[in-house]
């Protein structure tokens, strides 16, 4: 029983520790999540605003209000930075840390900005590219479901199913049997 004290703080100590970072992950990958998810929408927001006549400059004010909201606070600060004098593709690289899914979408709007590149085909693809990897997204998060579904199978609705129906027939037939 002396060593119990130590263990016991070591694991209450590395718990404090770890929560924290835990909790943040699980944030991270919560946010990265609904960024997969958003980046069609988003795209689809600059296809309607470039087929609206807009060009790549006036599309960022345009989207800006009416993007999902996880994006926002990327299409804030590049609406900061332009609004600070710096170029509007340079100003794209805060789509850098929204991650590799808009980083398409990214490329295509500095190429517009700096080289005068046709917007509209170039959303088409991007569009159709965002749609095809949410899909396959959706796939491997389908594949994952059983093995997800596996502890609670066995922790819960298997332990039921003997409560409900096995236990009753083996109560029932032990008042049957003779000593």
């Amino acid at each position: 029983m002396i060593g119990v004290g130590p263990i016991v703080g070591s694991a209450v100590a590395m718990g404090a520790f770890l929560v924290p970072v835990v909790r943040h992950r699980a944030e991270q990958l919560a946010i990265d999540g609904a960024r997969r998810q958003s980046v069609p929408e988003l795209v689809d927001l600059f296809r309607l605003a470039v087929g609206a006549g807009l060009s790549v400059h006036q599309v960022v004010d345009v989207v800006e209000p009416h993007v999902p909201a996880v994006f926002t606070p990327t299409l804030t600060e590049v609406r900061r930075r332009v609004s600070l004098g710096q170029r509007l593709g340079d100003a794209l690289d805060a789509f850098d840390d929204a991650g590799e899914p808009v980083r398409p979408l990214a490329s295509v709007l500095r190429a517009a900005a700096f080289d005068g590149v046709a917007l509209g085909p170039a959303l088409e693809r991007v569009a159709a590219d965002a749609r095809l990897q949410r899909r396959r997204w959706a796939e491997i998060n389908a594949r994952k479901l059983p093995v997800q579904l596996l502890f609670p199978l066995v922790a819960c609705i298997l332990p039921a199913f003997g409560l409900l129906a096995i236990v009753p027939l083996v109560v029932s037939s032990l008042g049957s049997l003779h000593w």
